[in-house]
């Protein structure tokens, strides 16, 4: 058995400085960026365990997903917080150097494939693993069912009934207990060509509104699938662009009301007079007004947040993911064809073969599950710490997708890394190490 192997192995290292066990739940881009981030600002050895229902460490990057591009510009996609421009420097000196690309458009601005993107990410995670001798390293795929709190520690069960224990728990995913990225685009893919044998085919039916979609939309189409798609979406709508970049916009302080009518009367009002200020760009207004959710978020009481969460989480989320502008550009151009067209969506689950799920909501339902508690009574503060009634659980952090599930603000990959790098350093281990601030 796999964690009888990893007990004897630790057996061997008697007499050594005890190592610290942390375990990551996720694989995709937030799970490596923490440890990334564990390996720059954890000063002490420790064994990570990263954990996955189904992908290895970069597999996001993987097959016909690989070849989508990234939903965010260079620019927003750096695993440092203290070099943002990290990845734009890497485009431009390992791909971009001296080219025509470099000079018409700068690489902060591209939009490139998410393969290119998860090279970047592993190549920054073999560095950093390289310049830690005192980190072992274990991936393991597997679905985490549960996680109960064991004294100062915290055990994971999984679903073949197999548990360990680790000091400290990153969880770093959040799209339900088990990603389904890489079956919605083989789905897909095998649906359109059942559908293109057949005499007269019924309509092929995607489900959901997100980025996932829309690149798995142009995709068939450019494998040559010229049968009618439906797009079943709760919204009726598709991703917008990226605006302009948001770093001028202002805001006015936020309200001292506790109440989730207050703190949207409040973001209306300071959109609206963004909107007139800035040149009336909204999504431009809407990315600034998201970052200002988190300061907001702080004086409203729980049952307040949980209003947000069941009643507008999912509009938000809608209204503040971006794509490429050639992206959006291509979608509208599909549409215009009359191939594709918008549907109500009748039962939200896939009901048969045709039937495609490519949603990629976050799932706080599913950590509420994997903690035997009410999703109503679960939160997370700014650096990452898990609360039950307001209440710190020991030993969790959570950071990524599943975090905004939690708690309002911005969708991006840069907040990710921010809330990353801020669980860390605030990670309760400073008795057994010590953490950089560097």
């Amino acid at each position: 058995m796999f964690f009888e192997r990893v007990v004897r192995e630790d057996a061997l290292l008697a007499g050594a400085l005890p190592m610290i066990r942390i375990a990551v739940i996720g694989a995709g881009p937030s799970g490596l960026a923490t440890v990334i981030a564990l390996m720059r600002r954890f000063h002490h050895p420790f064994e990570a365990w990263m954990i996955d229902a189904g992908d290895a460490p970069g597999a996001f990057g993987d097959g016909p997903a690989g070849k989508a591009f990234t939903t965010e510009p260079a620019r927003d996609l750096s695993v440092f917080p203290d070099r943002p421009d990290d990845f734009s420097r890497w485009l431009k000196d390992g791909f971009l150097a001296d080219g025509a690309v470099a000079a018409l458009r700068g690489p902060q601005d591209m939009h490139v494939p998410r393969a290119l993107f998860r090279d970047y990410v592993m190549a920054r995670f073999g560095e950093a693993l390289a310049r830690r001798k005192d980190v072992r390293l274990r991936t393991l795929c597997g679905v985490a069912h549960r996680i109960d709190g064991e004294g100062e520690r915290v055990r994971i069960g999984f679903g073949d009934g197999e548990t360990a224990v680790f000091d400290h728990v990153f969880v770093a995913t959040g799209f339900g207990v088990v990603q389904r990225e890489a079956a919605s685009w083989d789905e897909a893919v095998v649906a359109a060509a059942r559908l293109v044998q057949q005499e007269r085919p019924s309509p092929l039916t995607l489900i959901g509104n997100g980025p996932r979609l829309a690149a798995i939309l142009l995709d068939l189409r450019a494998r040559g699938f010229f049968g009618a798609i439906h797009i079943a979406s709760a919204s009726g709508g598709l991703p917008q662009p990226h605006g302009r970049t948001h770093d001028g916009v202002r805001f006015g302080e936020p309200p001292a009301g506790r109440s989730l009518r207050d703190a949207f009367r409040y973001i209306r009002r300071e959109c609206s007079i963004a909107e007139a200020r800035d040149g009336g760009q909204w999504q431009t207004v809407v990315d600034a007004a998201s970052a200002r959710l988190s300061v907001v978020w702080r004086n409203l009481p729980q049952a307040e947040r949980n209003q947000y969460r069941r009643h507008l989480l999912r509009l938000h989320r809608h209204f503040s993911i971006r794509i490429a502008g050639d992206i959006h550009r291509r979608l509208m151009a599909e549409f215009e064809t009359g191939r594709t067209r918008f549907v109500r969506p009748r039962d939200l689950k896939p009901a048969d073969e045709n039937t495609i799920d490519c949603r990629e909501a976050p799932s706080a339902h599913a950590l509420a599950g994997m903690l035997g508690c009410d999703v109503a009574a679960l939160s997370v503060d700014d650096c990452g710490h898990l609360l039950r009634h307001g209440e710190p659980l020991q030993g969790l952090s959570i950071v990524g997708a599943i975090a905004s599930g939690l708690r309002p603000g911005p969708f991006v990959f840069a907040e990710t890394v921010r809330q990353v790098y801020r669980s860390v350093l605030s990670a309760p281990l400073s008795g057994l190490a010590r953490v950089s601030r560097g």
